[in-house]
């Protein structure tokens, strides 16, 4: 299974996760409270990097929390912030 860039790129965003920029894109999560957490994880930039494969998708869920099952539903929308919370959290 794969994923584009963009799409995961706007899927962190909307999920609480700031974007920085340098040599890759860099995604810190916010949690509803407004506080900088420990999970983060990062993309390459590059314009070979326009898909993102399996095992990638595998470390960056791993990066954040998350099985590569629950990342993929947080990625096509199908868990919010208040789940991605519960999820990677509470373990």
């Amino acid at each position: 299974m794969t994923r584009e860039r963009d799409h995961i790129d706007a899927a962190l965003q909307r999920k609480g996760f700031e974007k920085d920029s340098g040599d890759h894109f860099y995604y810190i999560y916010w949690n509803l409270a407004g506080k900088k957490t420990i999970r983060k994880t990062k993309m390459s930039h590059g314009s070979s990097h326009r898909t993102i494969g399996d095992p990638l998708l595998g470390q960056m869920a791993k990066q954040i929390g998350l099985t590569k099952k629950d990342f993929l539903r947080m990625v096509d929308c199908t868990v919010d912030r208040a789940e991605y919370e519960e999820l990677a959290f509470t373990k």
